[in-house]
């Protein structure tokens, strides 16, 4: 088969894109979803290319998504503390925005290590507490995307942070505020920031108080269960007054 030379050169010329194979495994550990992954790679492309401010037009003509869309991506992942917006002033008075990833890789030195014993992490000494922060907030969203079985809205990541920066909500508190709105098949952020505040005016510092709280309403429940009315046999069924049974 001959080969186009021009296609060649055309194919050369426009280099490579290197991505690390730890990001490819753990990118949705960090927080990221599919299309995040998608935006992040369009978007080094160019950045490994020399230019730090992206087009979200030439993206969007790639992915065959509109402009907006694309930056609502890029927008959410600042949100989740993965990339900074870095504007410029140029000597000639024109502002650029450039993309930071380095929040993003540094998320992924901080998640659980894949290697030794399972709840070993990566040697982390030396990363800021923020970045540490944002890995949890990271940890969050993507617990709470794959319980819901789809990304979060734009709202939905604003109440979450909220959680962090207003309320002050301890993460394993948070997860385990999850796992009971799936229990009871409530998933919404309402449902499962009402157990939250519950749980912070109950003043509950530990899961193993959680755990307490759980273990009192089972008990609470199989009493009920277990309850036992004696009702005579020789009464008009259809003419009791129940209520001296109860």
């Amino acid at each position: 088969m001959k080969i186009d030379q021009d296609k060649l050169l055309t194919f050369l010329n426009n280099g490579h894109t290197t991505l690390d194979n730890f990001l490819l495994l753990h990118y949705r550990e960090i927080g990221m979803n599919n299309e995040e992954l998608l935006v992040y790679i369009q978007t080094k492309m160019g950045i490994d290319k020399g230019n730090f401010e992206p087009s979200t037009e030439l993206i969007s003509q790639t992915m065959g998504w509109s402009a907006k869309k694309v930056f609502s991506y890029l927008d959410a992942m600042r949100k989740k503390g993965l990339v900074n917006f870095k504007s410029r002033h140029a000597s000639d008075g024109k502002v650029t925005t450039e993309l930071d990833f380095n929040p993003l890789y540094l998320a992924l030195l901080n998640i659980k290590s894949t290697e030794g014993h399972a709840d070993e992490r990566v040697n982390n000494q030396g990363i800021p507490n923020i970045y540490k922060q944002q890995t949890q907030q990271a940890d969050i969203y993507n617990l709470i995307e794959q319980e819901f079985g789809r990304p979060l809205s734009q709202i939905e990541i604003e109440t979450i942070k909220q959680w962090f920066d207003i309320d002050h909500f301890d993460p394993k508190f948070i997860k385990a505020a999850v796992q009971e709105a799936v229990l009871n098949s409530a998933l919404n952020l309402r449902y499962i920031e009402t157990i939250l505040v519950s749980w912070q005016k109950k003043n509950y510092h530990s899961l193993n108080d959680i755990k307490n709280e759980r273990q009192k309403y089972r008990q609470y429940k199989q009493l009920q269960a277990d309850e036992v009315v004696d009702i005579p046999t020789d009464v008009d069924i259809l003419n009791t007054d129940w209520d001296k049974f109860k």
